[in-house]
């Protein structure tokens, strides 16, 4: 159990780490008049926006069930940690429905609307992330 427990800590460290520096975010950028093959990189460098976003984030979630699963060990309060990973799923669905809804709006340009979802959800991904790295 400690063994698990020490591998965890590290792992959660080690993505820490690197999370940081593969936060020198690319800028993505798109001409008023793009041409398709422009919409197109622009969306994959969206995506790679959010692939790293989603790894910081992850770590962050790594790191508060780490301290939880702790806290929990230490206390004997066992009421935390499934909160904390109820929030985790109720944030994704929020995530999801409201970059859905921009999407809608956007149609029947794909173009645009999945533009418009991506931005939403590393907008969302980075808000979610930085209420994470706030000690409880």
């Amino acid at each position: 159990m400690t063994k698990s427990n020490y591998l965890l800590k590290l792992t959660a460290i080690v993505l820490l780490a690197s999370s940081q520096y593969s936060f020198a975010d690319e800028a993505c950028t798109l001409a008023a008049k793009a041409t398709t093959d422009e919409a197109k990189r622009y969306i994959q460098c969206l995506d790679s926006q959010i692939d790293k976003a989603k790894q910081a984030q992850g770590s962050w979630i790594q790191k508060r069930k780490y301290e939880l699963t702790k806290s929990q060990e230490s206390t004997g309060n066992t009421q935390v940690l499934p909160l904390f990973m109820r929030s985790i799923k109720n944030n994704e669905k929020y995530l999801e429905s409201a970059c859905q809804w921009r999407y809608l709006i956007k149609l029947p340009n794909a173009t645009t609307a999945a533009i418009s979802y991506k931005l939403c959800e590393i907008e969302l991904i980075n808000q979610f992330t930085e209420s994470l790295k706030h000690p409880f």
